[in-house]
């Protein structure tokens, strides 16, 4: 390799080093109305004054399970895709009345896997099985890398995240597709760890499981 490639070869390979040196770890603190820990909020950080990085679309995989969607929430970045593969031993029907990304798959078979959907608009599409009503899956749409969703302690972290100003969105999936998220403006500092909290006015409804038979077993022969 002659000089100057390789003094650019090292000028990138210096400057990436300089980037995750400088990039930090932000630790959201979600909480109900009572103070305790709140799990399932996403949170997202969008920088402020200058737009998110550029990120490569990806795909990622939802499943219907023992009557259930598997994750319960996913988070993507806008312009990747979901694939919703049907893993279970009856038939599913799912539909999104959500305005930022309306769709429907029709009745597929047990072990089918329909095209990906697209999502291209930033907010909250809720995915409901018509022919399981307690069905849901909760896809969030952030334009940004920096994303994270709470655990059952209520915290959610997000590494890597340059030193900054961001917005600060929080949403949990009792807010739906209509209610606003949290939002706040936040400092990340250049070393170190960021701690912020987030609180959320509402105690979380329970999450809605399929039916049961007497034995404890999921009732996968149920249908509509």
């Amino acid at each position: 390799m002659s000089r100057a490639p390789m003094l650019r070869a090292l000028a990138i390979c210096l400057a990436a080093s300089t980037a995750l040196a400088q990039a930090a770890t932000f630790i959201g603190v979600a909480s109900d109305r009572d103070g305790q820990g709140l799990p399932n909020v996403v949170m997202a950080l969008k920088p402020l004054g200058t737009p998110a990085p550029r990120t490569e679309p990806t795909q990622i995989t939802v499943t219907q399970e023992a009557l259930t969607f598997k994750p319960y929430i996913s988070v993507v970045r806008s312009g990747s895709s979901v694939v919703f593969a049907n893993r279970d031993t009856v038939e599913h029907h799912i539909k999104s009345f959500s305005s930022s990304k309306p769709f429907e798959i029709a009745v597929h078979k047990p072990g089918a896997t329909p095209p990906p959907i697209r999502f291209d608009k930033e907010g909250a599409i809720v995915a409901y099985c018509i022919l399981h009503d307690w069905m849901r899956a909760y896809v969030y749409v952030a334009d940004t890398p920096w994303t994270g969703i709470s655990s059952d302690n209520g915290l959610a972290r997000i590494e890597n995240v340059p030193p900054g100003d961001y917005e600060l969105t929080a949403w949990h999936p009792d807010l739906g597709q209509f209610k606003a998220p949290l939002t706040s403006k936040i400092t990340v500092s250049e070393s170190g760890t960021t701690q912020t909290t987030v609180k959320f006015e509402f105690k979380p409804r329970p999450i809605r499981k399929a039916p049961k038979t007497a034995d404890g077993k999921v009732a996968m022969a149920h249908q509509h």
